[in-house]
């Protein structure tokens, strides 16, 4: 946090400021100075991000100010992102250098070789975190109950060197066991400014798109790249002055995939009455991500995702007794799709800061699915859409609360990767394959207020608008969280369905405890 803090000073510092810098006419940067070319090759790795505009103007003469005022930002960048041991030590020229302009910006520059040192002795060192949750739920007027410990994490990071890092989380709960799942290695390639992620990593390029993820109930209603792992992956990340490029390709070696059977023709009682079978296939899962920072007011990114199995869809099945020992005659056989079937989506992301603690938000989805797809669900669209609006106010605005605001329409047959809405249980709009079973309209609100570092508590609220009958639902929430210290906390909360679609168990009482450690 006070990392943050500093970010943003420095930021504030350099906004404020720009103005002053153009007005030193006689303080230029000789073009031919040598950091110009420290500064660009800085921004070519993402440590430095430009000026408070978002682009790095190269090729224009800068003042001895304004080049400080890229260095400030640097400075409280490496901070938050250890950047490499090259780049520090590039910094630390730039910082003797402006050492005058930063002394009257007031950037602190006197125990930068001490923060150097601390982070170069991070190296060769192990890190250790993780978090306990232990939940208590009560159906039905305490009719149905529940108690689990329904997570475990244990995280361990090993910085083997300035350009390799280890990590793996060890996790169980909720009635899995303890497993490894996450283990990737984080590795720097300086010289040309990529970071690449190799092994089961996480992925999730939403979000600044859901309300919250906090320990407790989730609310990461991530539409399709809330990956936890990533299975087995590449991942690679490209900064460049106005934004990112990321790229990643991962495979899973067998997917068990429940098939359809599409004729039903056969004759008992010789075949018997089940209509499901279950092939496998290897997949794989790619995609890419191209992000702009146009300034600190807009942000842009073109998304795309898309599942590529090996194996077709459409299988012809040889019909079978089920006596354990007569295959029928080799003329009789059925039609039978599986939906290891391709699907894609490729979506736009859009942020606007209009000021300071109040921002629009919006994505707009578009998807192609193998035909595969409507043979099995019968879902006519191959081709669904989906978007979503958001307003998103701070408590410092409003003083009393934060305000979420969104509004999303989905198309019948739209499929998502998790379960978006589902919160303490699954969503109602959501058929088999995890697709909208009709076109639907959410309106999702959720509010949380900050009373102090003990107290905290949120209400969120979500109508769903599904064509078809009594389909109609909507699902709410009341939360109390009390902090008896920094790294434990307990929660009791309410949740409640409600409307046409409502599950049976259409409320429930839970009272969880969290530690982080």
């Amino acid at each position: 946090m006070k990392r943050f803090a500093a970010l943003v000073a420095v930021l504030a510092l350099v906004a404020f400021a720009a103005p002053a810098f153009a007005a030193n006419p006689f303080m230029d940067v000789p073009m031919n100075h040598w950091a110009y070319d420290a500064v660009s090759q800085l921004a070519s790795r993402g440590v430095v991000s430009g000026y408070p505009d978002g682009a790095f103007k190269g090729e224009w003469k800068a003042t001895r100010y304004e080049m400080a005022s890229v260095v400030a930002r640097a400075l409280a960048y490496v901070d938050m992102n250890k950047a490499s041991k090259q780049d520090l030590e590039l910094l630390k020229k730039l910082v003797v250098e402006f050492k005058d302009e930063l002394d009257a910006l007031g950037v602190k520059v006197d125990e930068l070789d001490a923060r150097v040192a601390d982070l170069e002795k991070g190296v060769g060192k192990w890190y250790f975190s993780g978090d306990f949750r232990f939940t208590a739920k009560w159906f039905d007027g305490f009719e149905d109950t529940t108690w689990t410990v329904d997570r475990f994490r244990w995280n361990i990071r090993k910085v083997v060197d300035d350009k390799v890092t280890m990590n793996v989380r060890l996790q169980g709960g909720g009635g899995a066991d303890l497993a490894i799942v996450r283990a990737y290695a984080t590795v720097k390639f300086p010289a040309i400014g990529v970071t690449m992620n190799v092994g089961r990593l996480p992925l999730d390029w939403e979000g600044d798109f859901y309300a919250t993820d906090h320990p407790g109930f989730n609310m990461n209603d991530a539409y399709i790249t809330d990956f936890d792992p990533l299975t087995t992956a590449f991942h690679f990340i490209k900064p460049f002055s106005m934004g990112s490029f990321e790229l990643f390709v991962a495979h899973d070696e067998v997917q068990d995939f429940e098939t359809v059977l599409m004729d039903s023709n056969w004759l008992p009682p010789l075949v018997p009455l089940y209509d499901e079978w279950t092939f496998a296939s290897e997949r794989y899962v790619y995609g890419a991500r191209l992000a702009f920072n146009f300034s600190e007011m807009f942000s842009l990114a073109v998304n795309y995702v898309k599942y590529d199995y090996a194996d077709n869809a459409l299988y012809n099945v040889w019909a079978y007794d089920g006596s354990g020992s007569q295959w029928l005659n080799s003329n009789w056989f059925n039609t039978v799709y599986s939906l290891a079937a391709d699907w894609s989506t490729l979506w736009g992301d859009l942020i606007v800061h209009f000021v300071p603690g109040v921002t629009f938000k919006g994505q707009y989805f578009m998807q192609d699915l193998d035909p595969a797809w409507t043979t099995v669900t019968g879902y006519a669209d191959n081709s669904p859409n989906a978007w979503k609006a958001i307003l998103d106010v701070d408590q410092d605005v409003l003083k009393f609360t934060s305000l979420w605001i969104e509004y999303a329409q989905i198309d019948q047959g739209f499929v998502f990767g998790p379960d978006p809405y589902g919160w303490a249980r699954t969503s109602r709009f959501l058929g088999d394959y995890n697709q909208a079973i009709a076109d639907t309209k959410v309106l999702n609100i959720v509010a949380k207020q900050n009373w102090n570092e003990k107290w905290a508590t949120y209400v969120r609220y979500a109508d769903f608008d599904v064509d078809l009958v009594n389909r109609d639902y909507y699902a709410w929430s009341a939360s109390v969280l009390y902090h008896y210290t920094p790294n434990i906390f307990f929660e009791l909360g309410f949740d409640k369905y409600g409307g046409d679609g409502a599950p049976a168990d259409d409320q429930m009482i839970w009272f969880r405890t969290y530690v982080s450690f």
